[in-house]
């Protein structure tokens, strides 16, 4: 089996969504050679050219992904133009404070939406993964990080869902590279 690159992108203006993507990256490794994390900020195109698998997670505002995410996906407009990305497998992950089940699933489902834009082969969340119905959704491990009920979060489940979505996303590409 060859060695497999994963590139998780974070837009996380709070630091809840990059604890998730943290633990994402934990499970990926568990599997991958290569995780690489780095925010929307910093992203660059290079990246995802390099990358075999790309998660992107964002914090969850106003019912829709940062802003900072948002600016990154324009950037990787000449990737499409050229379907540079086509082919490689993609997954999203979330953060939301109260309401996140709405705003959340929208969220997962625009950044998705993107993924599949450029041509990638999309990596859901299965029901089998550990603490899916607490923590996760098809589209893909969703906390709900209200700071008002439970603490700032995410949760222990919650991160523990993120890295079950990463080993699984891990595993997917490695399959897909042999």
């Amino acid at each position: 089996m060859q060695p497999t690159n994963v590139l998780i992108v974070v837009a996380s203006e709070t630091g809840r969504t990059l604890r998730m993507a943290e633990a994402l990256a934990d499970g990926a490794r568990e599997i991958s050679k290569t995780v690489t994390l780095t925010s929307a900020a910093e992203a660059r195109n290079e990246q995802l050219l390099a990358a075999d698998a790309i998660v992107l997670g964002s914090g969850v505002h106003m019912a829709g992904m940062e802003s900072s995410m948002r600016g990154f996906l324009e950037r990787t407009s000449p990737l499409w133009m050229q379907g540079e990305l086509k082919g490689k497998l993609g997954a999203v992950f979330a953060s939301a404070g109260a309401g996140g089940r709405g705003g959340g699933e929208l969220t997962l489902i625009s950044l998705l939406a993107t993924l599949a834009e450029h041509g990638l082969l999309l990596v859901p969340m299965h029901n089998r993964l550990d603490h899916f119905a607490a923590a996760g959704c098809h589209w893909g491990p969703l906390a709900e990080t209200n700071p008002g009920a439970t603490g700032p979060g995410p949760t222990e489940t919650q991160l523990a869902s993120a890295r079950a979505h990463g080993r699984w996303v891990a595993e997917c590409v490695a399959r897909w590279s042999s």
